[in-house]
């Protein structure tokens, strides 16, 4: 048979004006097949559209653990709860959309009544990051195997939070059987599957930070954890750490600052430590139904921050070297380390300091409330600020929780998935934004101190004008208490806690709530009913 091939054409021996003509020619045929697709149904483009449904079977997955933080400001709080707006968005939220829209783990799958997929419910993301729906409608925690190790609630942060969760791997996908084979890092593989180096895996640090806004960022992932890991009972100790200042609000001028009884509240602290019924020293949650209020305290301590805060060095008040001796406002935080909190455990733990702190209440007061013996139901009293506290480091067993950190040269310097480089931004800018505020305090002291002098000098001078710790006001006592935030907040007159009033028991809160639940619920989670099953409390209901 004639070959009837066309063969090629020399190109060499054209023109200018001939291979632009050309140019022209194959450009108008290209415009005119490409706009008769209507013709050629069966032609399909090459190119996938960012909303075609993603082949998960055609890939391997692993199991793996992230070490990730956040600044909790801008976020309701780590957990996200599908179908219930927030004002702001909880971190969990961010971390589930990054890990969808990566196509790192498959959204939930919808069928149809014969048992067919649902092909008209299948995820997407569009190039702004924004999603078909809800992003609750698409998460499948129990697909995904996903655990956490402690909740934070909203505006605190946590700089060693860790996941569990099953993602999609670069590993071969081949057929499995039960003979397995050990490597010498105590890895398992099926027998005839080639050892996989995790420097091959999908770089899953790079790949998430590039999605998750700045203030979350995800810093080490663990290739090989145990077998059924779990985030939550895994970990062998959380710490926290609560900060706070000293003195905690500014000195009048001229006067010397209220500062807090740092080895007092030092002394209190070691009450804390060991096994106690901390149910006078946390929120009580009904609808946990718990009754084992016993949590261990492993350590606690008062810290010195290093240095001066920068800030701090525009003060009027730090005019001289003798002037400062005692007075320069320093930085501590409340170091706790413990194997699991109930909730809001650790900022009543610190209210209690701060009081300690004050000289309104002795250090003895903690061992006190401790003794459920004696004090039997937790008495009124305020819990201590949201922000200055930050979930420190979730500790695991190293030999079998080995972190991965990613290698500066990996990413791109000052991108966002440079972990240092994203993070000194945030530093930067907020460094920037204490300096400037620290020039406007600065200036408002400064012009407080002119108007000081004046008053005084014209015998109008009153202590009374600026809070302190114990003044009277309009013939009453009041009392100023600090609480971590930057303003203190007036009690009246001060009554110690142990004398206040009491809430009801945790009996009888439980009783209470579980009376206006539905009779289903009471049957499957009041404290009858899991006492029947045999279902033990939960041991880490952290902040």
């Amino acid at each position: 048979m004639a070959d009837r091939s066309v063969p090629p054409t020399d190109y060499s021996t054209w023109t200018q004006e001939a291979l632009v003509s050309r140019i022209r020619q194959l450009e108008s045929s290209l415009e005119s097949s490409t706009g008769s697709d209507s013709k050629h149904p069966d032609i399909t483009p090459k190119a996938v559209s960012k909303t075609a449904s993603f082949d998960f079977s055609r890939y391997s997955t692993r199991l793996i653990a992230l070490k990730f933080a956040y600044i909790g400001g801008p976020y309701q709080g780590l957990e996200y709860h599908a179908g219930c707006p927030t004002p702001l968005p909880a971190v969990e939220e961010k971390l589930f959309e990054a890990l969808l829209r990566s196509r790192l783990v498959p959204a939930k799958t919808y069928y149809n009544p014969d048992g067919s997929v649902d092909t008209t419910q299948v995820f997407s993301d569009g190039a702004n990051g924004s999603t078909n729906g809800d992003i609750g409608k698409w998460i499948d925690l129990e697909r995904w195997e996903y655990t956490k190790c402690g909740r934070t609630d909203r505006g605190v942060s946590a700089f060693g939070q860790v996941v569990g969760v099953r993602v999609r791997s670069n590993r071969p996908n081949i057929q499995r059987d039960d003979t397995d084979v050990t490597s010498e890092d105590g890895t398992s593989f099926p027998e005839g599957e080639p050892q996989f180096d995790d420097q091959d895996e999908l770089p899953y640090v790079t790949i998430l930070n590039r999605l998750l806004p700045a203030t979350i960022r995800v810093l080490a992932w663990c290739p090989n954890p145990p077998e059924n890991f779990s985030a939550r009972f895994n970990c062998q100790a959380r710490t926290y750490h609560y900060f706070f200042t000293n003195p905690p609000s500014p000195p009048n001028p001229g006067d010397t600052p209220n500062l807090l009884n740092i080895d007092a509240m030092r002394a209190a602290a070691k009450y804390y430590e060991g096994l106690h019924d901390f149910r006078n020293v946390c929120k009580i949650d009904a609808s946990k139904q718990i009754t084992n209020f016993k949590r261990r305290v492993e350590e606690t301590g008062i810290v010195k921050v290093g240095g001066v805060m920068p800030v701090f060095s525009l003060q009027p008040w730090d005019k001289s070297d003798e002037d400062m001796v005692g007075t320069r406002p320093e930085v501590y935080y409340f170091k706790l380390t413990g194997s699991a909190f109930l909730w809001h455990q650790v900022r009543h733990m610190v209210a209690l300091l701060f009081l300690v702190g004050q000289g309104l209440e002795k250090p003895e007061v903690v061992k006190d409330i401790l003794n459920i013996q004696k004090i039997p139901t937790k008495p009124f009293y305020n819990m201590a600020d949201d922000r200055p506290l930050v979930l420190w480091d979730c500790l695991f067993d190293e030999k079998e929780v080995k972190w991965v950190y990613p290698k500066l040269s990996k990413a791109k310097k000052n991108s966002k998935e440079d972990v240092l480089g994203s993070v000194w931004e945030i530093w930067h800018n907020s460094n920037m934004d204490a300096m400037l505020s620290g020039g406007l305090l600065a200036m408002a002291y400064g012009q407080h101190e002119i108007y000081w002098g004046k008053s005084k000098a014209e015998g109008n001078g009153d202590i009374n004008d600026v809070p302190d710790a114990n003044r009277k006001t309009k013939g009453r006592d009041s009392t100023w208490v600090v609480d971590g935030s930057p303003m203190q907040y007036s009690f009246g007159k001060y009554v110690p806690v142990l004398a206040r009033g009491r809430m009801d028991s945790v009996e009888v809160i439980n009783r209470k709530f579980a009376a206006r639940k539905s009779k289903e619920w009471r049957e499957k989670w009041s404290v009858e009913a899991k006492k029947e099953r045999g279902v033990v409390d939960l041991t880490d209901y952290d902040e």
